[in-house]
């Protein structure tokens, strides 16, 4: 295992420059920050030469071991991803295709591995909700995990509208009889139904989705207005791109966003987490704020400072 973990540490060395934190590392080869430095000392002891700060290592690559090994490394873990997703989709299940996987997944099965497995995953399934959407035909989502229901299982939808980059899709769920959003990435597999058209497209809708990726499938609305801080601003841009079009400059250090949203959840949310950058221009706002941290923070700190409370009691 030692030699494993090594060699696929190594391999992230070689193809990187940029300095490392031992815990990023430690996360990438799902393991401890002790046993990454026990790799690297290993690694010393090979020949192979390191540049560290307090906390941060990178491979110094102008020895003559590590310009050897540069020239036999001949794919990255990028590569590596889409070459194990690639032989996953050949149809025959033989031993040669698994041996394969399997030796993809020995050298590379880093976290950061996994996760770009489970994306390339997720890319085909909006292809084939995609492709039901073109051909207007029914689908079945399997083994969909609700976060609503909190269970697993089939969906027998009409789909109709990616949104929010593919990351989500409006559908018509038969059995419901009504119009709802569903997260691509808690879909196990999109199975096609290629000759089964859509029966209800007149009642295909789609709600609102806000700002904040809040949805209301009703499409009632709120108004707010929030004054904002160079660095409030400039965060609620980065991580929300579309509220750039509800902001404007106000004053020499302040933005202000005006715009309607679904809920107060997911602005809520931004806002709780900058409380000291944001001025909330909306009662309403204000008092869903109020109210969820006296719940919430109130609650948890009231709950840790006495700890013989029972568990889940909500003090405040």
């Amino acid at each position: 295992m030692a030699v494993i973990l090594d060699t696929r540490l190594l391999v992230l060395f070689v193809n990187s420059s940029r300095m490392f934190h031992k815990k990023e590392l430690a996360e990438k080869m799902d393991t401890t920050v002790r046993t990454i430095e026990r790799c690297i000392v290993r690694l010393k002891e090979s020949g192979f030469v390191f540049d560290e700060l307090p906390g941060r290592v990178r491979l110094n690559k102008n020895s003559k071991i590590c310009k050897d090994l540069a020239r036999l490394v001949y794919f990255s873990e990028d590569d590596a991803a889409t070459l194990y997703a690639a032989i996953d989709s050949i149809e025959s299940n033989t031993a040669a295709q698994k041996a394969l996987k399997s030796k993809l997944a020995s050298l590379y099965s880093s976290k950061s591995i996994k996760q770009k497995i489970i994306k390339l995953e997720k890319n085909r399934c909006a292809q084939v909700l995609m492709l039901a959407i073109q051909r207007r035909r029914r689908v079945i989502l399997k083994n969909y995990n609700s976060p609503n229901s909190h269970t697993i299982s089939d969906r027998y939808v009409e789909p109709f509208k990616l949104i929010n980059g593919n990351k989500q899709v409006w559908c018509y769920e038969v059995s419901t009889r009504e119009n709802k959003i569903f997260n691509v990435n808690r879909i196990e597999k999109v199975e096609l139904h290629i000759h089964e058209p859509w029966e209800y497209s007149i009642f295909h809708q789609e709600g609102f989705t806000d700002d904040f990726r809040n949805i209301s499938r009703t499409g009632v609305t709120k108004p707010v207005k929030l004054r904002l801080n160079q660095m409030a601003y400039s965060l609620m841009v980065d991580e929300y791109p579309l509220t750039e079009q509800c902001i404007t400059q106000t004053g020499e250090d302040e933005w202000t966003y005006e715009g309607d949203v679904s809920s107060y959840r997911g602005i809520g949310r931004f806002v709780i987490g900058l409380a000291d950058c944001i001025q909330i221009d909306t009662p309403e706002l204000a008092q869903y704020i109020e109210n969820f941290a006296r719940i919430h923070l109130i609650g948890l700190n009231k709950r840790e400072n006495n700890p013989e409370k029972g568990n889940g009691e909500i003090l405040g």
